[in-house]
C-alpha cells in the first residue's frame, strides 16, 4: 500500500471503475485489491506504478498524472514523462523467497503394461547419497548458500493406470496422487510433488512443472538431475532463457541497444537455457531469497567496482544496473569450483564477465544472456566480457569496462560516456 505520511489513515486507491484514483480510507470499502500497487523501476531515481485492481480488469494500465488538470488516473500510456514518478529511495529488487526445508513426494511410477524403470537412479537424482555432485538436494545446498533444503518421501514402483492416448499433466497427477493415498501418502502433507512416469509419446515434453508452483512431471527421464533443476527452476518462478545476439560495435565498444538481434536460449550457465547441470546465476538467487539486495549492490554512480566470484564470501555476489525500460543489467563472474561448477580454465565464463538482462513479470522472470563478441565463430560459448574490453548499454547510459580478473574476483569501470 502506499500510504500518506501525514495521514497515516489514507491510502492511494483505484475505485470501482478500475481508473479513477484518490486518497481513500486503507481499509473499508472496495476490494483490497484497489489499494496493492506495482512499483517498477525505470530509472536509479524514478518509478512507474500499477494498480492489482486494474490488472484485474486486464487493463495493465499505468499511474499518470495529466499535466493539464493535474488531475492523477490510470491511463493506457508506455514510457511516458506523465507515468515517471520521482522516487529518492531504492525499490528492493523483485523477491519470491524460497527459504528453509522443503518437505518433497517423489514418485517413481509406471503405467498399466509397462516395465517399471529401475528405481534406484530416480531416487539418487534427487535425493542424492549426501554431497555427491548428482543430485537435486546437493545442487540446491549449494546454490542457495545453504538457505533452502530439501528431503522427503520415495515411493517406487506405483502403477497409475493406463497409459493417456493424449498427454494430460492434470489427468497424470491426479492418478499419482490417488495412487501415493492408496500407498498411505497424503501428497498434502509435502511441498512439493516430483513424478517420473514411463516414457511416452503422448507427451512430447522431457519434463514439465508448474511456474511459479509445486509440481513436476518427468517423462521417463528422472535419473538425470539436471532435468530435476530445470525444472525445478520453473517451480522458483524461473522461465526459459533467451539470448541477445549480433549488437552493433562502434569504437571497439559493443552496444547493447534495438538493433541487437533476439535468439533462444544458449547459456552454458543457466539451466533454464542449456547450462546443463550448471548453479543457478546470481539473479536467480536474490529473487529466490538465498541472498539479499546488499550482496548483490545496485549501481548508481560512476567508479570502479569489485566483483566477487560467486558462492565466494566477502565480496558483491553480482551487480545492478536499473534500465530505462524497466528490466535490470545483472553483473556475474564465476570461478572453477568442484562439482556443478566443474569449467575448462580457458574458458570465457570463469576469464569474463557475464552479462544478463533480466526481465521480471510478476512472480516469475526471464534470463538474456548478452554476446559481447558479437561476430566470433563460438556463438554464446563466448559471450562474456574479457577484460580490456566494454560495452555500452542504451538504456541504462553506462559504459562497462572489465580492467582485470583472476581468482579473487573482477575489476569493473562503469561510468557515464
Amino acid at each position: 500500500m502506499i500510504r500518506n505520511e501525514m495521514h497515516r489513515d489514507k491510502c492511494l486507491r483505484t475505485l470501482g471503475n478500475g481508473r479513477s484514483v484518490e486518497l481513500g480510507t486503507c481499509q473499508g470499502d472496495g476490494y483490497s485489491s484497489m489499494r496493492l500497487w506495482q512499483v517498477k523501476a525505470i530509472s536509479p531515481s524514478q518509478i512507474s506504478l500499477q494498480n492489482k485492481y486494474n490488472n484485474d480488469l486486464a487493463r495493465r494500465e499505468m499511474l499518470i498524472a495529466d499535466p493539464v488538470s493535474g488531475i492523477i488516473n490510470m491511463a493506457d500510456v508506455s514510457n511516458e514523462p506523465k507515468m515517471r514518478w520521482e522516487f529518492a529511495g531504492e525499490i528492493p529488487s523483485p523477491k519470491r523467497p524460497v527459504i528453509g526445508n522443503k518437505k518433497v513426494l517423489l514418485m517413481a511410477t509406471h503405467f498399466t503394461g509397462k516395465t517399471p524403470a529401475d528405481p534406484e537412479p530416480v531416487r539418487k537424482a534427487v535425493f542424492g547419497d549426501n554431497d555427491d555432485f548428482a543430485s537435486l538436494q546437493h545442487y540446491v545446498t549449494l546454490a542457495s548458500h545453504g538457505k533452502l533444503s530439501i528431503d522427503g518421501t520415495f515411493l517406487k514402483n506405483i502403477n497409475i493406470g493406463i497409459a493417456p492416448a493424449t498427454c494430460s499433466s492434470g489427468a497424470i497427477l491426479d492418478n499419482a496422487r490417488n495412487a501415493a493415498r492408496a500407498e498411505g501418502v497424503d501428497p498434502n502433507n509435502y511441498d512439493y510433488l516430483f513424478v517420473d512416469i514411463s516414457r511416452t509419446a503422448s507427451c512430447n515434453w522431457e519434463g514439465l512443472a508448474s511456474k511459479p508452483g509445486n509440481w513436476i512431471l518427468s517423462n521417463g527421464v528422472g535419473f538425470k538431475y539436471w532435468m530435476w533443476s530445470h525444472e525445478f527452476g520453473h517451480n522458483l518462478g524461473y522461465s526459459h532463457s533467451t539470448t541477445l545476439r549480433n549488437c552493433p560495435i562502434n569504437d571497439d565498444i559493443v552496444e547493447i541497444n534495438n538493433t541487437c538481434s533476439a535468439g533462444g536460449g544458449d547459456d552454458p550457465t543457466d539451466t533454464m537455457g542449456g547450462g546443463g547441470g550448471k548453479l543457478f546465476p546470481v539473479n536467480y538467487q536474490l529473487f529466490a531469497g538465498w541472498l539479499n539486495d546488499q550482496d548483490v549492490p545496485l549501481i548508481k554512480a560512476d567508479g570502479q567496482y569489485k566483483l566477487a566470484p560467486l558462492w565466494q564470501p566477502g565480496g558483491a555476489q553480482g551487480y545492478r544496473i536499473q534500465r530505462s525500460d524497466g528490466s535490470v543489467l545483472i553483473l556475474e563472474y564465476r570461478q572453477r569450483r568442484q562439482g556443478f561448477e566443474q569449467w575448462d580454465e580457458n574458458s570465457p565464463f570463469v576469464n569474463g564477465v557475464t552479462l544478463r538482462i533480466v526481465n521480471y513479470s510478476g512472480n516469475s522472470l526471464t534470463n538474456t544472456l548478452v554476446d559481447t563478441t558479437p561476430g566470433s565463430s563460438s556463438g554464446m560459448k563466448d559471450a562474456p566480457l574479457m577484460p580490456g574490453k566494454s560495452v555500452y548499454d542504451a538504456l541504462s547510459g553506462k559504459v562497462i569496462t572489465v580492467l582485470v580478473v583472476d581468482k579473487d574476483g573482477a575489476l569493473l569501470n562503469i561510468r557515464n560516456p
